[in-house]
């Protein structure tokens, strides 16, 4: 909180600019089916079936450079399990100053206070997600919090030279323990340039967790349909949970030399098509090897009531940022004014507001399968007020031994109801 008040009269000496006050609402409502399996890992599901509706009200305000996003979220507000229980919380998501001064004769920019920072270009995963890592393609309500930010922004012919501080650890939401113990403080400079068809951006960054890391990405257009983009990332430090003996738990250690990397190819034509092709590899992950070790472990202990604490310690290798170490994402998209280029569709006036979208996450060393299908249709819009609804699937599957067909939750269905007023 000091450091929060230290910024704010920062922020207050600088110059200010008359900005009128503006208010932007949004709100969900989200009603999900899910259908639970036993799993090795996770353990005998309590119920084959549980249905829940949570709720979200947020609300963006601007007014003399300062920004604040305010969520107020509730889970379980119905529930089918008598064992949920309805938890309400509300969250500053973001709340920052932005303005410029002189800096010996260079015009700086500011930002100041509590936001979310992201510099990735991945659809999939985001290797240069560095300060606080994101969700990506939640089928729910997910509320991501920003960290506590200094940063000096100067820009020239080309692009941006930062220099960031940034400090993880206020936030509102209690995370994993790996969430919790990846919490830092941290200082770093980023380099941003546009150069003919070409976005290019390098980053160094040191903190208390991490002692250091470099990460860079590349975004080429190659011509009006084809693009490329790739980053990646070294990091000196990270933290993992590793597989001790048979006998011991797993726990949560510090390791050296920690790689991401990721490749993708993106395709869009006329007709609205937009497909996206990626590859990644995270070694913070566990490799194949550890994940059929862990799933034996884990179902063997578990028959032994003496060690059903050891066999549960195994599903703590959930928590990392990647289940797996490599993964192959497809996503596809048809915009929804595609739908008057077919004869047959232009006499259906309600399609040209439907968005279909799909993902399907693949795990090569496994052959385990994570498919979205997410159906978008526009209800109205004024242009001030929107209400859309969604639909939304999530199926985990793939061979038998696959990590991602053996998760306790086998299918999920979301319903979701958006607004904007």
């Amino acid at each position: 909180m000091k450091n929060i008040l230290g910024l704010a009269g920062v922020a207050l000496a600088l110059p200010l600019y008359a900005q009128p006050l503006s208010f932007e609402w949004d709100w969900t409502l989200s009603a999900n089916s899910t259908t639970h399996q036993d799993s090795s890992l996770l353990g005998k599901a309590s119920e084959n079936n549980s249905q829940a509706l949570d709720a979200l009200l947020d609300v963006e305000v601007s007014a003399f450079n300062w920004t604040g996003l305010i969520a107020a979220k509730g889970s379980q507000v119905c529930a089918s399990s008598g064992h949920a229980e309805y938890q309400g919380e509300l969250i500053a998501q973001e709340l920052f100053w932005q303005g410029s001064a002189s800096v010996f004769d260079l015009p700086i920019d500011f930002t100041l206070g509590k936001m979310r920072l992201d510099w990735g270009v991945g659809y999939g995963y985001r290797p240069l997600d560095v300060f606080k890592p994101y969700r990506r393609n939640p089928v729910g309500i997910q509320v991501e919090e920003g960290t506590l930010t200094a940063m000096s922004s100067y820009f020239d012919d080309q692009g941006e030279w930062s220099l960031v501080y940034s400090d993880s650890s206020y936030t509102q939401q209690d995370g994993s323990q790996l969430e919790e113990e990846s919490e830092h403080q941290g200082i770093g400079l980023r380099r941003y340039a546009l150069v003919g068809d070409s976005e290019w951006q390098a980053l160094a960054y040191y903190d208390n967790v991490r002692h250091g890391l470099i990460g860079g990405s590349i975004v080429t257009l190659l011509d009006s349909a084809w693009a490329v983009h790739s980053s990646a990332l070294y990091q000196r430090r990270y933290l993992s949970y590793q597989q001790a003996g048979i006998d011991a738990p797993v726990s949560l250690t510090k390791e050296d030399d920690g790689y991401q990397v990721l490749a993708g190819l993106n395709w869009a034509n006329a007709v609205g098509n937009n497909i996206i092709l990626e590859y990644w590899y995270d070694s913070r992950s566990w490799s194949q090897s550890q994940w059929d070790s862990a799933q034996k472990r884990a179902e063997t202990l578990s028959k032994q009531p003496a060690f059903q604490g050891l066999a549960s310690s195994y599903a703590q290798g959930l928590n990392h940022a990647n289940l797996v170490q490599h993964n192959v994402m497809f996503h596809w998209q048809l915009d929804s004014s595609a739908w008057s280029h077919w004869g047959w569709s232009q006499q259906q006036l309600w399609m040209n507001k439907l968005t279909p979208t799909l993902d399907v996450l693949f795990a090569p060393q496994d052959g385990g399968v994570i498919a979205t299908q997410w159906l978008d249709y526009q209800a109205y819009d004024s242009g001030d007020t929107s209400i859309n609804l969604e639909m939304a699937l999530r199926f985990m599957t793939g061979s038998k031994d696959a990590l991602y067909a053996n998760l306790s939750d086998k299918r999920m269905i979301f319903l979701n109801l958006k607004g904007r007023f």
